[in-house]
């Protein structure tokens, strides 16, 4: 797996795209209603917002992605750092911001290189 993370708008998958996938690979754009991924795409965006939707439906994102290892390690999974910034005020959303930094520890955990992405300029932080 490769695992690719930083800020919202910084090329993500631009990078990811161009740099990490073979030329046509599928995506797989997560919004704040999945939760759950279509595994037959190579790409895997804003796997953020899938941790987001499935603490909404009251399911544990760590669980799921813990579950799915075997179908992440083939994979390019891109994420929001969402450690950054203010500590949000309500519970909720700081909630959200625990559970995508524990989800990243485990994705970062388990991949083979992680990407971070800052201004659209890559860093292997792990290769």
């Amino acid at each position: 797996m490769v695992f690719v993370i930083g800020g919202a708008y910084q090329g993500k998958l631009d990078h990811a795209r161009a740099n990490l996938a073979e030329p046509g690979a599928k995506v797989f754009i997560c919004d704040d209603r999945t939760l759950e991924i279509d595994w037959s795409c190579r790409v895997i965006d804003k796997i953020h917002l899938l941790i987001w939707a499935r603490q909404q439906a009251g399911l544990d994102p760590l669980a799921y992605l813990s579950q799915h290892q075997s179908q992440l390690l083939e994979k390019i999974v891109i994420c929001d750092d969402l450690s950054s910034g203010v500590v949000p005020i309500d519970r909720e959303t700081r909630l959200w911001r625990e559970q995508v930094g524990r989800c990243s520890v485990l994705l970062a955990r388990e991949a083979d290189r992680v990407v971070r992405i800052f201004c659209g300029l890559a860093t292997d932080l792990k290769a």
